[in-house]
């Protein structure tokens, strides 16, 4: 006991283990949030009566409006110096624009316009704390314990966010099967909504850090063109083209599972939770990948394993065929997402990456809302017939298939093993 009976300060030990400690707290909160709302925004369309053009175009147009807003996150993160007070204030925001969205599904009907601008709200709040989480990590913890540290949280993260997926998907289908399901929608909107509340404590415990306007540096857009086609950001380049191509028929899924097919709540919530259940899976296996064929190869062929996924969607209509598609999807995407991460980990000035971040996402969602666009125009034009949903399916194959003409040259990347 020190002088005055106060206790001594906490060792650093101390310090970071409360750290890890809050920031897995608060990755499983939000976890249960994405869990129980995000593959949901298309079918809340649908169940509102928007019909299947709209209830594709929720899972990207909203996402382009959110990449608008999110640009002042670099000034915003700059004015305050503080990522855990920025990153709180999205987090309150989130839960408000979910708390709306369950009012309007309480009640009974919503505006489509309230309804694409809450879910513009939930994206901006999240797309916004994005890059000020990363520059907050960064500094946090120190590089020996990043990879065993975040291997093992998302391992977690992941578990809880396929539980949460796999509730929300069996309240949705009683109340379908039991004639209230816009005000099952309530409750699982408003679940997620006090899921994203208790996070913010979460963030409180762990230790911020002071950021001078020096680390967060403006990138010029004009110098970007150059450095996407030839420099250091293709990797860039590689990813948000190959978005605009998984956009161009993967949020048509859900219309064809639910509106063509007639497929019940609960099956069609196993099938979207087998391509994230697929991911978690396969990122193990996905760091040996990478690690044996280098990352630029790995990421390449997981492009091109989401390319064969989605030409032979179509071919059947079997349940079971379906699952093995939604599982060769999540594994090859568990590819692209640890390499695209290596990439940019490794390419990217720590001083620049808050707003690379911030125009990496701005540049990802209008390439996803052109490649949802062209899918839904095509929807438009042939119909919802199964003619019209095959169609679309190959044309995003084929799409995926072209982004491989623009994959990164293999580079001096040290991949991480993820066991």
């Amino acid at each position: 006991m020190s002088e005055g009976g106060s206790q001594p300060p906490a060792s650093p030990s101390t310090n970071l283990r409360r750290d890890l400690n809050a920031c897995t707290g608060d990755g499983a909160t939000y976890c249960v949030m994405v869990g129980a709302c995000e593959g949901n925004f298309g079918a809340f369309a649908l169940a509102l009566g928007k019909g299947s053009v709209l209830g594709g175009l929720a899972a990207t147009v909203p996402n382009l409006l959110g990449s608008l807003l999110q640009l002042i996150s670099p000034i915003g993160l700059r004015w305050l110096g503080s990522p855990r007070r920025w990153i709180q204030g999205c987090a309150a925001l989130q839960s408000t624009s979910l708390l709306a969205m369950a009012a309007g599904a309480w009640h009974g009907s919503m505006p489509t316009w309230l309804v694409f601008g809450c879910i513009a709200l939930y994206w901006a709040s999240a797309l916004g704390a994005g890059p000020a989480w990363n520059t907050w990590v960064a500094r946090l913890f120190p590089p020996r314990l990043r990879t065993p540290y975040f291997a093992a949280r998302s391992r977690f993260c992941n578990i809880v966010q396929l539980v949460s997926m796999l509730v929300a998907g069996w309240i949705l289908r009683e109340g379908e099967a039991g004639g209230w399901p816009m005000r099952s929608f309530a409750v699982v909107l408003a679940c997620a909504a006090l899921a994203r509340i208790s996070s913010i404590p979460f963030l409180q415990a762990q230790g911020d850090v002071r950021l001078e306007p020096h680390d967060v540096l403006r990138v010029a857009w004009r110098s970007l063109p150059r450095r996407l086609v030839h420099g250091d950001l293709r990797v860039m380049l590689f990813l948000v083209c190959l978005q605009g191509a998984l956009q161009s028929g993967g949020p048509f899924i859900t219309p064809w599972l639910r509106e063509h097919l007639k497929m019940d709540m609960w099956r069609f919530t196993v099938c979207v939770a087998m391509v994230f259940v697929a991911r978690s899976v396969a990122m193990p296996v996905a760091g040996r990948l990478i690690h044996r064929l280098g990352t630029s190869r790995a990421m390449s062929m997981g492009a091109l394993g989401a390319a064969i996924a989605m030409l032979f969607l179509p071919v059947s209509t079997h349940l079971a065929w379906i699952l093995f598609i939604q599982a060769l999807a999540g594994a090859s995407l568990a590819c692209v997402d640890l390499a695209g991460f290596l990439l940019m980990l490794e390419t990217l000035d720590h001083r620049e990456r808050t707003s690379l971040m911030s125009t990496y996402m701005l540049l990802t969602c209008v390439a996803q809302v052109a490649g949802s666009l062209l899918g839904a125009g095509l929807l438009s034009w042939l119909g919802t017939s199964a003619t019209a949903y095959a169609w679309i399916f190959v044309l995003s194959g084929a799409l995926r298939v072209f982004v491989l003409l623009v994959r990164p040259a293999r580079t001096p990347v040290r991949a991480t093993v993820v066991s």
